[in-house]
């Protein structure tokens, strides 16, 4: 089930397009919040990004 937290978290990462920036502005790890998209990915099986290395997430 989703949650507020995963919602901000999604909202973080549209709005800064970067797992970095958006980790800092909900105060997690990085690899926490790539973790936590991670698993709403697996759980509604739908990439919820595109990944890139060079442009990060959108």
């Amino acid at each position: 089930m989703i949650e507020i937290r995963h919602l901000r978290s999604l909202l973080a990462i549209a709005e800064h397009g970067k797992l970095a920036a958006a980790a800092e502005r909900v105060h997690l790890s990085q690899s926490a919040l790539s973790h936590q998209i991670r698993a709403l990915e697996t759980h509604y099986a739908i990439a919820l990004f595109e990944r890139s290395p060079r442009r990060g997430m959108s």
